[in-house]
């Protein structure tokens, strides 16, 4: 293995300044806005999954609650609408003077239903670590840059146009995943800025000095901590160049590419040519917390983490609340996509019971779904269970397929003692702000770049890293017992709850809200 990496990396190494003079992204075209729109009103477009929309929909809330003089549209696809119509009347709630936000539907064409539409599952995203997962990777770069075919690229353009028209916003926000979106804001000629769940040297590598995103930084699978280790420089680079090449050649020349050319669209889909130097864009990174680069460019606003917390009093009053007040409590929720599979499931079944056991003042809430073999929903069994039965029964245990509230509401109550979560930018940030130690055990693209961040920062641990994207039951048993107890947990806690008192001392979502509220007032009179 040793050699094969060595050789490559020298090859790497070789073409590294042909390639870099060979490769000319795609830049992003200079925008100026010319139509300022209605003062006061503001166009979300987003996304509906939850790690990529939330930032954003913690942003709307923001403003409800704390700038009512804003008016708000929000245009998303179908499984957006009741979180919309939550936070609408949980602002008017808490502030009677908040207005409902007005909310513009989008044709069923979210990412999920275009991916699963081509047959790409979510367990087809998984791949391992480093350089024996940049074949999948790259495959997958695509659906990265945008998942829409040409048509339906055409038609959320189309319609996104159309609400911009009828709304006639002082600002658009974006989602930096919903190309169509920002393919409509900047043909509209409107001033729009972006609120991402990333860091910046997710969103801005190409922006480093010396070609530095080549041999300085991780790139986002590689699951290579930061600075990178001389053990780990030639891999570095070798992994990178793959992934570059791959983001700048495989997605240039697409064949989306050509249909959207063909029909007059030329503002290349290619995923480092979103951001122009005088559109905002405001990431929840938090200096200490994520990996710092070299040049971030004026108009971006490190915020820290952005947080949607909807919990009422009735909901804090639940069986659930009483039932996390009993005792500290472990959460283990790995992502809105994640499906237990068998062997996923009897790892971390025994492993939740060692420690259990070896902790009797602990209890775990586990959100669990099955991962189904076939199309009918066939699946295993229940035998993976039996280690815990004794703890459904006694009630340290607590198995449910969803929680009806959010995690980051638990994650506040002071009750959950660690977090064990996929990785994703959203889970990484809720448990950041809120000063909670995480466990990490990911599965692919950024969630092993946050996995190394959590274990590089101190608040947490990358889980059976030897083994991602898979683990064993005494792997796990070690990373609980590593957070839970012992000097490396106490460490860990003392760093979580750091961090958490410098992001609660001032929440991204009221700064990101705020500065959007001074860009919305830029538009005419109404």
């Amino acid at each position: 293995m040793f050699r094969r990496l060595f050789l490559g990396g020298a090859v790497s190494i070789a073409v590294l300044a042909l390639i870099v003079s060979q490769w000319t992204p795609p830049p992003a075209p200079r925008f100026t806005a010319t139509r300022q729109g209605r003062n006061n009103t503001v166009l979300f477009l987003t996304s509906s999954e939850h790690g990529l929309s939330n930032v954003l929909v913690a942003t709307a809330y923001t403003l409800l609650e704390r700038h009512p003089e804003v008016e708000i549209h929000y245009a998303s696809f179908p499984s957006m609408a009741p979180k919309l119509e939550q936070i609408s009347e949980r602002a008017r709630q808490n502030q009677p003077s908040a207005r409902r936000i007005v909310y513009h539907e989008l044709p069923d064409l979210s990412m999920v239903t275009v991916v699963m539409r081509d047959g790409k599952a979510p367990a087809s995203l998984i791949h391992p670590p480093g350089y024996l997962g940049m074949r999948r990777l790259i495959q997958g770069l695509p659906y990265m840059n945008s998942p829409w075919p040409g048509e339906d690229h055409i038609t959320l353009v189309q319609k996104f146009t159309e609400i911009i028209d009828e709304v006639d916003p002082s600002l658009v926000v974006l989602d930096i995943f919903l190309r169509p979106a920002i393919h409509a804001a900047r043909n509209s000629s409107r001033l729009h800025a972006y609120v991402s769940p990333l860091t910046p040297i997710e969103i801005f590598p190409l922006e480093q000095p010396y070609w530095s995103c080549i041999w300085k930084y991780p790139v986002m699978g590689s699951g290579i901590p930061f600075p990178v280790p001389w053990s780990n420089l030639l891999e570095n680079i070798y992994i990178n160049i793959q992934y570059y090449y791959g983001m700048f050649v495989r997605s240039r020349y697409s064949d989306v590419q050509k249909y959207l050319a063909s029909k007059g669209l030329n503002d290349a889909v290619f995923w480092y040519n979103f951001h122009n130097e005088d559109v905002p864009v405001f990431t929840q990174a938090l200096p200490g917390a994520s990996i710092p680069v070299d040049v971030v460019p004026q108009s971006v606003t490190l915020t820290g983490p952005i947080i949607l917390s909807l919990a009422s009093a009735e909901e804090k009053k639940s069986e659930l609340f009483e039932w996390l007040a009993r005792a500290p409590t472990v959460l283990i929720a790995l992502g809105s996509l994640f499906v237990w599979s068998e062997a996923h499931a009897t790892a971390m079944a025994q492993a939740i019971a060692d420690t259990l056991l070896a902790r009797s003042d602990l209890q775990v809430l586990w959100k669990f779904v099955k991962l189904p073999y076939d199309m009918k929903g066939t699946t295993y069994g229940d035998d993976f269970m039996a280690p815990l039965l004794p703890f459904l029964e006694n009630g340290r245990l607590k198995m449910v397929p969803w929680l009806d509230i959010q995690p980051v509401s638990l994650l506040e109550t002071g009750h959950i003692v660690a977090s064990v979560h996929h990785g994703g930018a959203g889970c990484y940030h809720e448990a950041l702000g809120t000063g909670v130690p995480q466990l990490i055990l990911p599965q692919w693209l950024d969630l092993y770049s946050f996995a190394q961040l959590a274990q590089n920062t101190g608040i947490g641990i990358w889980g059976c890293p030897d083994t991602s994207p898979s683990w064993t039951t005494d792997c796990l048993r070690d990373a609980f017992a590593t957070v839970l107890w012992g000097e490396v947990s106490n460490s860990i806690q003392k760093k979580a709850k750091h961090f958490g008192e410098i992001a609660q001392s001032n929440p991204g979502q009221n700064i990101a809200a705020r500065e959007i509220a001074k860009l919305a007032a830029s538009g005419y009179g109404v």
